[in-house]
């Protein structure tokens, strides 16, 4: 399966924020979309970087509630970790494992196409799983009765 067919059943939709918006707006933002991240773009909505819930859970542990006054672009993942629609689910996975994220940003030759997180990317193994495993329990049933 490709990272298209999963944005093809995810959807598209992307959260964006500016590298000058505060960390404190950014998780209102995260808590009122339920999401976990948010790409950070400049006036042009080109990707420069990420910013994550575990990002945020961690600068509040070093440098406590005064780390919600800083901005976006002082604490942001850059770059942002991508993929490409075409690309593989397997290989996606891999990146996320090898770069230790949980989300990347899926880009097309027209800008960001979406965001995907490993649980979408889980989802899909395990439907991708669940039909292969169907196809061969209806091939060794068609095997046995035609014996």
């Amino acid at each position: 399966m490709k990272i298209r067919e999963v944005l093809a059943a995810k959807g598209s939709q992307v959260e964006t924020v500016v590298p000058e918006m505060r960390l404190d707006k950014v998780l209102k933002l995260l808590d009122e979309r339920n999401i976990a991240a948010a790409v950070v773009v400049d006036k042009a909505k080109h990707p420069l970087g990420m910013i994550f819930d575990r990002l945020l859970i961690r600068l509040l542990s070093r440098r406590g509630a005064d780390a919600l006054k800083m901005t976006v672009g002082e604490v942001m993942l850059t770059p942002a970790p991508s993929c490409n629609a075409e690309m593989r689910v397997q290989q996606a996975m891999r990146i996320m494992t090898d770069d230790r994220v949980r989300h990347l940003v899926v880009m097309s030759d027209d800008g960001i196409a979406g965001i995907v997180s490993i649980g979408d990317l889980v989802k899909s193994r395990l439907t991708d799983a669940d039909l292969e495993s169907r196809v061969l329990r209806e091939l060794a049933l068609s095997k046995l009765a035609a014996e």
